[in-house]
């Protein structure tokens, strides 16, 4: 059997993935109206074409995988409501979000509705029930990495501060980005009627195409654009990249503190200048090159994996914003 591209799949399954979710939150009241207008913001519909993909290159019913990649997808833009609203970002793909239109406490009503709404989706997928509890760990590992993140990001005086490290950044990672992924590599291979040997393996490689998500997604907010209100806002919000956490381990140390200054620096106070030159230090210290180096080998690393020949082109795919520094 020709392994089926990503294109293919889109192509037929899309129109359906697009319905099932259009239905999860069809109805007629204001969080439903909120949810999707959310949704319209656009997105690729990774994380909801990617059980439906694995299932169907493994030789599976893909259709037995539509609620569980649909259920997965809310379950994501969940957290995209959450984390907006978190990180005080007021456009998303070049429209308000959710939380900048109508407030912080629908935003987090609608991440709410959307959260539970996914869970009734994967729960409703053939033999769903039975993947519920991986669902949750998915996201209880997600909201941990989103929690480490903004441990990162505290003083040193703080006692809930985590030390800014490469070691410390994969963590969070791991959690806030990662843990979904393998979830949807997993649903596939569930759907597929695989066993728990080959679901293993399955988290396995989805948490390393979930890392190199992060780090091509950590590397395009300083060399591409991510459809927010400027460049680099990572570094206005004072995140830890994993660029940043890699100069803070090789660079020197009074680069390192000034680098750090303007990261932890309040948002409101970080000057478009500020953001200019904690760039220049990032280029400066190799972190730039360090990053797509980085990329480059752990590609190499995912494309050899098994699990890749059942998502033919994926890894390279992940890549795309990004090639133009690669």
């Amino acid at each position: 059997m020709v392994a089926l591209e990503l294109a293919g799949i889109r192509a037929r399954y899309g129109p359906e993935v697009t319905r099932r979710l259009e239905e999860s939150v069809g109805g007629a009241d204001f969080i439903d109206s909120a949810a999707r207008y959310h949704l319209a913001t656009g997105g690729k519909r990774l994380r909801a074409l990617l059980p439906v993909w694995v299932c169907a290159n493994l030789g599976g019913d893909a259709s037995d995988a539509l609620d569980l990649g649909v259920g997965l997808e809310l379950l994501h833009n969940a957290t995209l409501v959450h984390d907006d609203l978190q990180d005080g970002d007021t456009l998303r793909r070049g429209q308000p979000t959710v939380w900048s239109r109508w407030g912080a406490a629908q935003a987090i009503n609608v991440g709410d509705a959307l959260f539970f709404r996914g869970l009734a989706r994967v729960a409703s997928a053939p033999r769903g029930l039975a993947f519920v509890s991986q669902a949750l760990d998915a996201m209880s590992g997600v909201i941990g990495g989103q929690a480490l993140e903004f441990q990162l990001q505290l003083p040193t005086s703080d006692p809930d501060h985590l030390a800014p490290s490469l070691a410390s950044w994969e963590r969070m990672a791991a959690g806030k980005t990662a843990a979904l992924f393998a979830a949807c590599i997993s649903a596939g291979v569930f759907a597929a009627g695989r066993d728990d040997g080959a679901r293993v393996a399955a988290g396995r490689f989805g948490r390393r195409v979930g890392l190199l998500f992060q780090v091509q997604d950590d590397l395009l907010d300083l060399v591409g654009d991510k459809g927010r209100d400027q460049r680099a806002t990572d570094i206005a919000e004072g995140k830890i990249s994993f660029p940043v956490a890699w100069a803070v381990e090789h660079g020197d140390v009074e680069a390192v503190t000034r680098l750090l200054a303007i990261v932890r620096a309040p948002r409101a106070e970080t000057t478009p200048a500020m953001v200019e030159e904690a760039l220049a230090l990032l280029h400066r210290l190799g972190a730039i090159d360090a990053t797509i180096a980085w990329l480059r080998a752990e590609s190499a690393h995912a494309d050899a994996d098994p699990l890749a020949a059942a998502v033919p082109g994926f890894v390279a795919r992940l890549l795309d914003p990004v090639r133009h520094v690669l």
